[in-house]
This record gives structure tokens, sequence and C-alpha cells, in this order.
């Protein structure tokens, strides 16, 4: 079939092929696909851009009102921009301030900020997906419906879904990882579950989910309540961060269909993914390069991106910046390699960033947060393995006040998103260094203190 690559027509595909089956379900409501887009329509009219490819800025709650809005600005031909609510102000600032939005929706608020003026972007562009860079300032990843159509199609080959399917979206909508979830399931004709905040053994059987896409801390906590994963899933997807070898070999035990993937907000969610029956050591890397990306690796070991999926370049300084080369490779800062059976290992970031539960943490920011503070001379932040989150930050501080862990912790929630506190806090090295230890040394001296974080 030839795929639907712009709203259009995925409109047209869905109410041809499955306009009577459920679309969309949770928080009391379920939607059919010939409802949907009815419902889409009309609220696409209260969008009335005098431009096309006009952004428009909504904090995404996962809800079906969200998903709704999302549509709505696409088919008025509008470019959405999902931003998590719990962003610090300077970040949103510096986010408004390179995209100048027609308007800002805040769900809590129940109100819809307009601005005059606003900027316009190049026409293939749909989405403005923010995503932090080694220096914690804001990216604006931009993506094509058509980059998540692809993606979908290349996920379906390990990952297949049906139209009695139903895949839950767990991950936030401001992810590519949430996002992707409603193209996959639109594309099978299937249906995307809204999770509640407090989501249930008894929300998992009552509307019978057969996909999940969880990281790894999710997964552990599943587990841990005795979540009827057992039951029926067909698929759990697993990404975000290396998967801990423990919850690996206790999903074999329980004989949980996880399959592990690498993905990143520039190829639209998934690059890579292992299939259904995959062996323990092949679930320890990233699986096969799916079809629609080409992945290969350079010199210093960057994993280099191309394909139908690669976004279209980064939103900065009011134009698209294209960090491609002539063949229209993108070089990431991730670092990996393939095995002699074509399966990705990812090894780790070029730069100092590190991911915990699925998150971006980047040390220097921290740092900042914590030398700002009152008494604190100098600190450095180092990742150290996580039981729970893959890894977590680990702090040591030079302090002239006797601060407590949890006065710190408290100081530093009003800078701070809640995943970035550390779990740790060590004191400087003695004095037998006679100069600033490097970031091994440090390493080694957190190693020598603790073992492992929860």
């Amino acid at each position: 079939m030839d795929l639907p690559l712009n709203i259009s027509a995925l409109q047209d595909f869905t109410l041809q092929n499955f306009a009577k089956r459920n679309c969309l379900s949770g928080e009391g409501t379920c939607l059919t696909f010939k409802k949907f887009w009815d419902v889409v329509d009309t609220k696409s009219e209260e969008f009335p851009l005098q431009n096309p490819k006009t952004p428009f800025v909504i904090f995404a709650e996962n809800s079906i009102s969200t998903l709704i809005n999302f549509f709505a600005i696409w088919k008025a031909g509008g470019v959405v921009v999902p931003l998590n609510p719990k962003l610090s102000h300077s970040q949103k600032d510096k986010i408004l301030e390179q995209i100048r939005p027609w308007g800002i929706i805040h769900f809590k608020e129940n109100q819809t900020t307009s601005f005059e003026n606003p900027i316009y972007l190049p026409i293939e562009v749909d989405l403005l997906i923010a995503t932090s860079g080694s220096t914690g300032i804001p990216k604006l990843v931009a993506l094509s419906v058509g980059n998540f159509i692809w993606s979908a199609k290349g996920s379906s080959e390990n990952i297949p879904v049906d139209p009695d399917d139903k895949w839950l979206i767990n991950l936030p909508l401001f992810h590519v990882g949430g996002m992707s979830i409603i193209f996959r399931t639109m594309l099978a004709g299937a249906t995307a579950i809204i999770s509640p905040k407090n989501i249930n053994a008894d929300f998992i059987d009552q509307n019978r989910i057969t996909h999940f896409s969880l990281v790894s801390t999710q997964l552990d906590r599943f587990i841990q309540a005795d979540f009827p994963l057992k039951k029926g899933p067909k698929a759990i997807l697993l990404g975000g961060s290396k998967i801990p070898q423990f919850l690996i070999k206790k999903s074999m035990e329980l004989n949980l269909p996880i399959h592990t993937s690498y993905g990143c907000s520039e190829m639209a969610s998934q690059v890579c993914t292992t299939a259904k029956g995959a062996t323990q050591s092949e679930l320890m890397t990233a699986g096969k390069v799916l079809s629609g990306r080409r992945v290969k690796i350079d010199q210093k070991r960057r994993i280099q991106l191309n394909g139908k999926t690669r976004f279209l370049g980064y939103w900065q300084d009011y134009k698209l910046q294209k960090p491609f080369d002539e063949d229209g490779w993108f070089t990431s800062n991730d670092l990996g390699e393939f095995d002699k059976n074509g399966f990705l290992q990812v090894i780790g970031r070029l730069d100092r960033m590190f991911i915990s539960g699925g998150e971006n943490i980047h040390p220097e920011l921290i740092e900042q947060a914590l030398i700002n503070i009152d008494g604190i001379l100098n600190a450095v932040v180092i990742d150290m393995p996580s039981k729970t989150y893959g890894s977590r930050p680990v702090a040591f501080l030079q302090r002239q006040k006797n601060y407590n862990d949890a006065g710190l912790r408290t100081l530093l929630s009003k800078k701070l998103m809640p995943f970035q506190i550390p779990d740790v806090f060590l004191d400087w090295p003695s004095l037998e260094f006679s100069l600033k230890p490097s970031l091994g040394q440090f390493r080694q001296l957190a190693q020598n203190k603790i073992s492992i974080c929860n």
C-alpha cells in the first residue's frame, strides 16, 4: 500500500479502512476513527491561521484533548510544539523566544494565549520536539507526519499491530516515544489507550492492553506490583536507556515479550529494535536496524543516521539548521558498534550526558545549580549505576556550610526537575590530591563508597 505521509492522507486512509473501529480511548471516553476525525475537523476551525506552518505551543498533558488539539492544528495547517508542563520558566522562555507561536494552550488554566507577529516555518515541518543538548539548552527537532508514518511502518516489522490490538500511551506526548504510539495504532487501525496517572492492574485487565512502551523504571515497577503483564501482552517495547541485565533476566523468567531498542528524537523514535523471541544476549543489544532507517558507525564510533525517518533539521536562530553531510547523514553524539550478527550495541555518549529512567541528565546543569547555593564552593556530578533507573547522578561537594542531604534536596527542588537531583552527596576529596581530580578519579572515589544506587 501507499503510505499516508501527510495528515489529510492519514485521515482518508483510516476512514476508508477503519471508520467504525475504536481509535482512541481513555478518561471514560472512547472514539471511533470516524468520531475522532469529526471532532478534529470541528476543532480545527478554532485555529484560523493566517498562514500555514505557524507554530502552536501545547503544554502537553497525556489526554484525549491533547491529541485532538495536535491533529486539529495539523488539519489547520499549523505546526505542533508539545512542551513538558514542568519545564522551568527559563527553559520555556528560551523556546518561546525561538518560535514566537501563534498561540499557547494551557490545559490547567483552560485558556489559549495568542501572540502577535508569529513566525512561519518551512512547509515540510509539522512538529517541533524540544530536547536538550549537552549544554541543557533546549533544541527544537523539526519533524514531519511522514517521519512518524515511516517510523510506524518500520516498527511494525518487529512488533506487529492488528486492528484488535490496544497500545498504552504511558510515555509523555511531548516526547517522540509517546507521540509515535498514536501513529503506530492509526496505521494499523488499532486503539491507543491513554494511561491514567495512577495506573493499576485492574485498568490493564479491563482494557486488555496488548502493547506497552516502557522505560526500564516503569517495567520494574510493573513487575514489582505484580501487574498482569503475563496474561496476554503481545509486546513490551523498552527504550530510553540501557536496560539493566537483571530486568532482562526477570522478564525472560516471566515470559514477558520484551523488545529492546535504540531510538532518538532526530529519527522519530525507534532506529533499531529486537525481534520477537530474541535471546538474552540479543536483548542486551539495541537490536537490528529497522526499514526506513540507515545506520553506520564512524571512526570515532559515533552513530550516524539517515533514512526516511530522519528529522528535517533543528529550528535555531529563526531558521531550519540542517546538520547533515553532503549525503544526508546526521552524526549523533551516541557511541556504538555492530556485532558480527548486525545487532547494534550502544556504548554511551560522546559528551557527559547520561540517561536516568528515560530522562536526559546533564551533569553540568546540576553542578551549576549546586554552586549557586550559598556555601557550596565546588561541585562535580558523575553518573553511577542504578538498579532501578539505569544510572543516577552522584555529587561531590566542597562546602563551607554543613548542609544536610534533605536541606540540599529542598534547595535544588527550586531549580531542578526531581529526576535531576542527585541521589547521593559526597564530600570533596581530601588534600591528598594536589590537583582537582579527573572525572575518572571522582568515579573511582564514588565506587569506593557506594556500589550502586537504588
